[in-house]
């Protein structure tokens, strides 16, 4: 199994698959349901195994389905919008790094990008403004292909404990297995696929949502006892109101303008917030020193401050 997860690795990279390296977060609970804990979570070679095996099996079942030319509920991701592409090779060459020439984005020029800023102080935000610049991922009765995957085929066939639409196309493909006709998996499925589709999209996006507010909510309420705390983190955002920091635990709390020093801010999103004056730069990835000032559990918030012993 792990010669085959190797093989099937290097197929994936062979293909120029762009391979996005975002932090998840792993929260820990006492007896009573409180967060006691928030750490980077890690992601060994046994997970990777059973991934790859997993997007095999979804491959598969997609391929089948369009090959019989049933109706089904793809697991599609399709070509970034133009104009995300467009900020992004506007934002890259102010980080330093060079932005590749096309004018229809690839899943190569994803994977070229984040290879040039491995290793790299923007390595981290690069990987973020890469995965807001794609098409978000859906379901559709289309067979469009996966960007991200590289691949023509995709199904999301491997988790019916947790998606609907994993169970929808076993349905499906109990059918076609039993020999049924093209004819009448269109007659039975074509519908059903359609709306199958629209839902579990639209499903999803609330169920991404409510995750995060939660694990926002479960970090604030983790950080609530740390209050007045002094922590070491990077600037990983910025917007005219201030700047965000992430710990080292993926703690992620915000430095409000108001609370900077007095002066004159120019702001230049997501890269920097500069003093005009003094020319004292905030910039994106650079290490800060920051006090947790305030925290509402509710909300999901964090505020940070800058240490003023920093």
């Amino acid at each position: 199994m792990d010669e085959l997860a190797d093989i099937l690795i290097a197929k994936r990279q062979r293909r120029k698959a762009p391979e996005l390296e975002t932090v998840e977060s792993k929260l820990s609970f006492d007896e009573n349901g409180i967060c006691v804990g928030v750490a980077p979570r890690g992601r060994g070679k046994s997970e990777r195994m059973i991934e790859e095996f997993m997007l095999t099996a979804n491959e598969a079942a997609a391929k089948l389905a369009r090959e019989k030319k049933a109706p089904f509920v793809y697991r599609v991701h399709e070509t970034p919008p133009e104009e995300k592409t467009e900020k992004l090779r506007e934002m890259l060459p102010k980080m330093g790094i060079e932005c590749p020439q096309f004018t229809e984005m690839k899943p190569s020029h994803a994977a070229e990008i984040l290879a040039r800023s491995k290793d790299t102080e923007f390595s981290e935000a690069v990987n973020i403004m890469v995965l807001r610049s794609m098409a978000k991922a859906k379901y559709s009765p289309e067979p469009l292909g996966h960007f991200g995957l590289v691949l023509e085929d995709y199904a999301h066939f491997t988790s019916p404990i947790r998606r609907y639409p994993d169970l929808a196309i076993h349905r499906i493909i109990t059918d076609i297995l039993a020999g049924y006709s093209s004819d009448w998996l269109a007659k039975r499925y074509e519908g059903f696929v359609s709306n199958a589709s629209e839902r579990s999209s639209a499903a999803e996006v609330r169920a991404v949502s409510i995750e995060r507010e939660c694990d926002d909510c479960c970090k604030a309420e983790y950080m609530k006892p740390h209050v007045g705390e002094s922590f070491t983190g990077r600037i990983s955002g910025v917007t005219e109101s201030g700047f965000f920091v992430m710990l080292p635990d993926t703690i992620e709390g915000m430095v409000h303008i108001r609370t900077l020093p007095e002066g004159e801010y120019d702001c230049s999103p997501p890269l920097c917030l500069t003093e005009k004056f003094s020319g004292v730069t905030y910039k994106l990835g650079a290490e800060v020193r920051v006090l947790c000032t305030a925290v509402n559990v509710s909300d999901g918030k964090i505020d940070f401050a800058l240490d003023d012993e920093d």
